[in-house]
């Protein structure tokens, strides 16, 4: 059974490598341009090199009984200071462990050059809990420097649908959303740090931002407390007038401590969503675990201020992340459109996978929502926004460009696609209230708009989109949208 390995970094020292099964012979990848000069980032103290690497003759087997994996092929990289293109062969084994992950690690016979490390670190994709479907972070270390290169393998492709996931593109039908992916994908979010940590023999580099001593000189001012003086009014015999012992009474401003509200350390709200691995592979393909029923969240919340159009067709599952940020928009929508409900639309099967004429919807991700109208009765379903070519008079664009400012406030949302008339409006409305100017790409309302995707199919919804968080590390992130407002 062949299977397909295909490198997930997209620069132009990169070969993909498309090989045959481990048991047959080798297809040797075609080489491309040459490569540059490689790119160090911090990542949390360990220097990692980018755009450093490329891939040869790879191959990838998985073997079910043993439940091992082998990788063999050539991993070339470009020295730091981009002068000289070295190679190393691959020979890594593991195991694969209880939570799906297996630690790739040199086989004793495999020779390495003085001072190098090889490992790497598969992290499984197939709903049977097997390896067959994968991605793997391969890392090189020398001279303090990590060398990371992210690969996708696929040894076979069995999707498996539950009959109570089940549902019919004809059940769907009403739906008709031509959604799209809207870009290539990206790498896998896996958890190079950690990796790092236990795979290698490196060291991350000391923070120094510590030694600020300069305070320490404003210590003697300390001295300065002569004012003992004071302390002579110790003999304040006022503590004889004891017998008024009635002012304990004046303890009852004690009762004002329960104004200890003050220590409200409010950290970033996002920092409370509970770290699951749920979300796989990519929007498009892809598939849902451990996932959060969004109706029993509204079922179990008193005034949630969203509600699930159609809970018959079991699509209303999401990861923590789309719950969150779902639950936030109810409570917008509470404060800000009194008496209105914000009505849900399709989020993802509970095991995700294809649905119905959705090109995504695949991992817990995305989740069609109604737009507001100043008509209450249309907010509880999906009414078009747009007459003709324009807004409708009834749409709120106020209330929307607020909301849209509020979800995308959290660092959460990755896309909102939003039909093109509707986006030309707020844009309208940013630069009439002085929010955007032409050249800004940092603030708020700027970043707002460059996630506005315009598209004609979402006249009556908008549909929101979050990123694969770092709890989310078998989760494949979409390619980041083009930069600019598209508002000029």
């Amino acid at each position: 059974m062949k299977k397909l390995v295909r490198s997930l970094l997209l620069i132009p020292f990169l070969v993909s490598a498309c090989a045959p099964d481990s048991r047959e012979t080798g297809m040797p990848a075609t080489t491309t341009a040459e490569p540059q000069k490689p790119t160090i980032v911090d990542l949390e103290g360990y220097r990692v090199a980018k755009g450093a690497t490329r891939i040869q003759d790879m191959s990838v087997l998985f073997d079910k009984e043993t439940r091992s994996m082998k990788v063999r092929g050539k991993v070339e990289y470009l020295s730091l200071d981009g002068r000289k293109i070295e190679s190393q062969d691959l020979d890594l084994n593991g195991i694969l462990d209880a939570e799906g992950f297996i630690e790739l690690r040199s086989h004793p016979s495999l020779k390495l050059k003085e001072g190098l490390q090889v490992a790497a670190k598969a992290t499984c994709l197939s709903q049977e809990n097997t390896c067959t479907s994968s991605f793997i972070d391969i890392y090189l270390a020398i001279n303090g420097v990590v060398y990371h290169h992210q690969v996708e393998s696929h040894q076979d492709s069995g999707e498996k649908v539950t009959e109570e996931d089940h549902i019919t593109d004809e059940e769907l039908e009403s739906e008709d959303e031509s959604d799209h992916a809207d870009g290539e994908p990206g790498q896998y979010i896996g958890s190079q740090k950690e990796d790092i940590d236990k795979l290698l023999d490196v060291k991350p580099a000391p923070k120094k931002e510590e030694p600020k001593e300069d305070p320490k000189p404003e210590e003697p001012k300390k001295e300065e407390p002569k004012p003992e003086e004071p302390k002579r009014e110790e003999p304040k015999r006022e503590p004889k007038p004891e017998p008024k012992k009635e002012e304990p009474k004046r303890e009852e401003p004690k009762k004002e401590d329960p104004v200890r509200p003050q220590p409200r350390p409010s950290q970033d709200p996002v920092a409370k969503i509970p770290k699951a691995n749920q979300a796989i592979g990519s929007v498009n393909l892809g598939w849902l675990q451990n996932a959060v029923s969004l109706l029993d969240l509204q079922q179990k919340t008193s005034d949630p201020g969203f509600k699930i159009i159609r809970p018959e067709r079991k699509t209303h599952f999401a990861t923590n992340e789309l719950a969150y940020l779902i639950q936030q928009m109810g409570k917008f929508t509470n404060a800000e459109v009194s008496g209105q409900t914000l009505a849900i639309g399709d989020t993802s099967r509970q095991s995700g996978g294809k649905l119905g004429r959705h090109k995504s919807h695949q991992n817990g991700l995305d989740a069609d929502v109604a737009f507001y109208f100043s008509n209450g009765s249309s907010q509880k379903s999906f009414v078009s926004a747009v007459s003709g070519s324009k807004p409708h008079s009834q749409w709120m664009p106020e209330v929307s460009w607020k909301l849209f400012k509020s979800i995308v406030g959290t660092k959460l949302v990755d896309r909102i696609f939003i039909h093109k008339a509707l986006k030309n409006e707020l844009c309208r409305l940013a630069i009439q209230k002085g929010e955007l100017r032409k050249g800004d790409t940092t603030s708020l309302p700027a970043e707002t708009l460059r996630r506005l995707i315009p598209d004609t199919d979402h006249d009556d919804h908008f549909h929101v989109r979050v990123k694969c968080s770092s709890a989310q590390v078998r989760c494949r992130q979409m390619a980041e949208p083009a930069t600019g407002s598209g508002c000029f």
